[in-house]
């Protein structure tokens, strides 16, 4: 979901704290395009810069300008940068690092991890058609979900090259748009995120809509067709849908905070969804973390972490216990004044990476979450800009 600044709509975490970005917000009207690097910089930047076993982080000024940078797990950053639209996710696949490059921009920008994340290939999605996710299953078909429009798109993903579209206008609230955002794709299945949020509201920001619940639609790759439509126990499906093995099955893990930000209320939580039996399961309510929960990542059934947003609009990440639904400690807290955590990544050996998008030092933070949660950087590893999500690069 985006709030409407001037002309600039931000990233997901910068719409959920708008109070701490207005006065660096700058119209969409300064974006430069992207620009390629330096001939001189090449060498250097294909010497350290490409590869795998990265970490991908995209960054932003929350005005014109956005970067897409790598950092090695030890908590290296590599001194250069592949352009980006200021409002942008990442995801992996295939070799490929896909940048979503929203509303502004309206495209996917694909970079080469082997040629030092150079950009090989972008294509639009439509104007004004706001991407939010791509996924790309098995036999190589991308979907890309369109936040401002009321189909996904079924493209070639690297090309671009159209192949079809899956309509949700059935799905739609009163405003006429389903507001899909996340997506996953699970052998012959893809998974779409439809949160249902009234953007024409006179009196709230984008709210959950009465009788209209948030909905995981699924999605038959094979013929392009919708099978079924999983109502949600909470509205706003926020994060990243995360697929994480819990209870011994494998599940879609997602933050729902329902009413958020200026809307604040005690009312979502953490869900997950079982793709063994087709069911829901709720793991963390906001009544237990005290504000509304923005992001998610799963260690085990009993280790998770979930970012926080509180009323006030400071920032805090929660351990929680995914099987008792009870908060079991805090890494960090994070006052209103300039500072919030923005991406979260997970990865196999048990470090935790925190965007820490403080106005001063921003950069990564690691944590090894084998050893007590032990903060393996003393301060931020810095990367240029404010980060906004983080990737994996295997």
């Amino acid at each position: 979901m985006k709030i409407k600044s001037d002309r600039h709509y931000f990233s997901v975490y910068g719409r959920a704290i708008l109070p701490l970005l207005i006065l660096i917000t700058q119209s969409c009207s300064l974006i430069k395009d992207i620009e390629k690097p330096q001939a001189a910089d090449l060498f250097y930047q294909l010497l350290l810069g490409s590869g795998a076993n990265r970490i991908g982080v995209v960054s932003s000024d929350l005005g014109p300008s956005g970067r897409f940078s790598v950092m090695h797990p030890e908590g290296v950053a590599v001194p250069f940068f592949t352009s980006i639209h200021s409002d942008a996710m990442a995801r992996y696949f295939n070799g490929r690092v896909f940048i979503v490059n929203r509303l502004g921009r309206d495209g996917i920008q694909v970079l080469d991890p082997q040629s030092a994340y150079l950009t090989v290939s972008e294509y639009s999605t439509g104007n004004a058609s706001n991407p939010h996710d791509i996924v790309v299953t098995a036999n190589g078909k991308g979907y890309i979900s369109l936040y401002g429009k009321n189909n996904i798109l079924v493209v070639q993903p690297e090309s671009g090259a159209v192949i079809g579209s899956v309509s949700l206008a059935a799905y739609s609230d009163p405003d006429g748009y389903p507001e899909v955002s996340g997506l996953h794709a699970e052998g012959n299945r893809v998974f779409a995120a439809v949160q249902r949020l009234y953007r024409n509201d006179p009196f709230s920001t984008w709210p959950p809509v009465a009788g209209y619940p948030s909905l995981l639609v699924e999605i038959d790759a094979g013929s392009d067709t919708i099978v079924a439509a999983h109502a949600m126990p909470f509205s706003n499906p926020f994060s990243k849908l995360r697929r994480v093995d819990l209870f011994g099955q494998p599940h879609l893990v997602v933050a729902c905070p329902s009413w958020l930000g200026y809307n604040f209320r005690i009312d979502g939580g953490i869900i997950a969804f079982n793709l063994a039996t087709n069911s829901f399961k709720i793991l963390y309510r906001e009544t237990a973390a005290g504000g509304d929960i923005l992001d998610v990542v799963i260690k085990n059934d009993s280790v998770g972490y979930a970012s926080i947003l509180f009323q006030d609009f400071s920032t805090a990440i929660q351990r929680f216990n995914p099987t008792t639904g009870a908060r079991t400690g805090n890494l960090l807290f994070a006052p209103n004044w300039g500072r919030y955590v923005a991406g979260m990544l997970l990865t196999d050996d048990g470090r935790l990476y925190l965007g820490d998008s403080s106005y001063t030092e921003p950069g990564i933070s690691i944590y090894d979450t084998n050893a007590g949660d032990l903060k393996l950087t003393p301060l931020p590893v810095p990367i240029g800009l404010r980060p906004t999500d983080l990737v994996y690069i295997p």
